[in-house]
């Protein structure tokens, strides 16, 4: 079973007068358009239907594209379309873009809310949940508040608004049935910008080591680089008693010599994938290089 609904966008300014537009900025933001689809539809519906959208004309005006939603099911699902377990190409399309009575799209709500975290949450039931800020209550769906909180979903919003960076393109608009729903002007630009996520901890262990000294760092927010035998790490120093030594010329080092540490790892996810911190908590031992050869064994 396929289902097929409508809609239209376009961006308008001084630069698109004369009806055409650079495919290199165009090209980007309809994929990331296909992407929102394909993202949401995943988000909300898993493996129970696909998605694909399709250009299938252009008319005059600034620069208007008219789009196809393709929504496919298997026989065995189709009769879900009208109860709880799958959300429709007419349902995604109002999420995404055009919102329907009394509530918000996506594109609306991220305007509204200028990108950022409401101040408070409730949930109403019924599937729907109310977003407070400092100036006002908004009542959305559910899964309206599960697509503002996607990455993916906030990146390619992004992406789609990337043409209004340009100069003489100041505006982006969604139509439906040739009625302007939703209009994004360039200096809302910074409202769609893509939140950065906090880190998360994922892992956190202590063991005792050895390393070589690569390099030193006397200034106290510095690093200093040991070396395993297999890859150099940078490390923040945090025995106090070590530092101490340190500072006041109690310690003298030379190339080669080596810290037996008690050392801390933690691992982090982030947006720009995992990230790992070391500290050392405590020097156990601190073993001057070499200076002669071994010849017996020390009594």
């Amino acid at each position: 079973m396929t289902q097929t609904i409508e809609f239209k966008i376009s961006y308008d300014g001084q630069a698109l007068q004369n009806h055409s537009m650079d495919v290199r900025d165009l090209a980007p933001s309809l994929l990331a358009l296909g992407k929102l689809f394909d993202e949401a539809n995943h988000i909300l519906n898993g493996e129970k239907t696909s998605v694909k959208l399709q250009v299938r004309a252009h008319e005059l005006g600034s620069f208007e594209i008219l789009f196809e939603l393709y929504q496919s099911l298997g026989n065995q699902l189709s009769h879900f379309l009208t109860s709880d377990f799958v959300i429709s190409a007419l349902n995604l399309k109002e999420l995404i873009l055009t919102g329907t009575a009394g509530v918000v799209s996506l594109f609306a709500l991220i305007k509204k809310l200028k990108g950022k975290n409401p101040d408070k949450l409730t949930d109403l039931g019924n599937g729907m949940i109310r977003i407070e800020t400092a100036n006002e209550k908004i009542d959305i769906p559910l899964n309206l508040l599960r697509l503002y909180q996607d990455v993916a979903v906030r990146q390619a919003t992004e992406e789609i608004l990337r043409p209004l960076e340009k100069e003489g393109i100041e505006y982006f608009k969604i139509k439906e049935k040739n009625k302007i729903v939703e209009i994004i002007a360039k200096e809302e630009l910074n409202s769609f910008i893509t939140p950065e996520l906090p880190d998360e901890k994922i892992v956190v262990s202590e063991t005792e080591a050895a390393y070589s000294i690569v390099s030193l760092a006397f200034k106290e927010d510095n690093k200093w680089r040991l070396h395993d035998g297999n890859s150099t790490i940078s490390v923040t120093i945090s025995d106090s008693e070590f530092k101490e030594k340190v500072d006041h010329n109690v310690i003298s080092f030379a190339k080669n010599d080596i810290l037996r540490c008690k050392i801390k790892v933690t691992q982090w996810k982030t947006s720009a994938g995992l990230k790992t911190d070391y500290e050392v908590l405590k020097v156990i031992e601190h073993i001057p290089a070499a200076k002669q050869l071994l010849l017996f064994d020390a009594p």
